[in-house]
């Protein structure tokens, strides 16, 4: 008999026009998918400097696009592909960041595949010593974020740049409607994509809730963020997507709530 997640409430906190799918996938196995983002990403208001002047990328060796908001972000505003020379490599993150560029018809993006990190990124045979020095590098990425990349790039002697291209915002709501969820609706384990967005889930939510928040179980993309939710308070059960996807999720769901 295969295991499903007959009934069970999953609260989804992945950015609005990001949670579709995984919705989908769990209302398919028989769960209640609740959309409850706690991240809206927005552009910034001022154009990025290392992408806002003509030829911005003639400059670059090699260019890496953080997350799939990187890709739209940067194309919706900066970028078209007559941007980018033809002599620089593009690198993705992860798989799925490497499929929002092929979406862009963008080919031969090197990625780290489903794992989706810095630290696999840094794995890969191109992003060795031999490979990086003297190389000029532009990661695209949002506002803020770790500095692991960047600080791992320079110590195999290559040169960084930023372009920051959004930023991630604390969605607005209205505390009845959140207090709502957790005294009527009553989630079975919450969805947590990153830190971000576990540290904002603790502010929309009110606090006379947040000792049944603490006790909900949470899918995680990281021990990174399991380390996090112990920070914050949560003594909940917690399960770690091994795919960096929304497949993984679920997969991930299944083994911590399926029946």
């Amino acid at each position: 008999m295969s295991v499903t997640l007959d009934k069970k409430r999953i609260l989804v906190t992945r950015p609005k026009h990001q949670a579709g799918h995984l919705c989908e996938l769990i209302t398919a196995q028989g769960g209640q998918a609740i959309a409850f983002p706690t991240i809206e990403i927005q552009p910034v208001k001022d154009l990025d400097k290392n992408l806002s002047r003509s030829n911005a990328l003639s400059e670059y060796d090699f260019v890496i696009f953080v997350s799939r908001n990187a890709v739209k972000l940067a194309f919706d505003h900066y970028l078209n592909l007559a941007s980018l020379p033809e002599h620089i490599t593009v690198f993705a993150i992860g798989a799925g960041t490497a499929e929002a560029l092929s979406d862009l018809k963008i080919m031969n993006v090197i990625h780290a595949g489903v794992q989706a990190d810095s630290e696999a990124l840094l794995h890969l045979s191109e992003m060795q010593k031999e490979r990086l020095t003297g190389k000029k590098v532009l990661i695209i990425r949002g506002v803020g974020g770790r500095e692991y990349l960047a600080d791992n790039l320079k110590k195999r002697g290559a040169s960084v740049d930023y372009a920051e291209v959004y930023k991630r915002c604390l969605p607005g709501y209205d505390v009845k409607n959140s207090h709502k969820i957790w005294q009527d609706i009553k989630p079975d384990a919450i969805v947590i994509t990153s830190n971000d967005g576990l540290s904002n889930l603790l502010r929309l939510v009110p606090e006379t809730d947040q000792p049944q928040l603490f006790a909900t179980p949470l899918v995680l993309m990281s021990a990174r963020s399991d380390n996090l939710a112990k920070e914050l308070g949560f003594v909940s059960v917690t399960g770690i997507a091994i795919e960096k996807n929304d497949e993984g999720l679920l997969s991930a769901l299944l083994d911590l709530l399926g029946e």
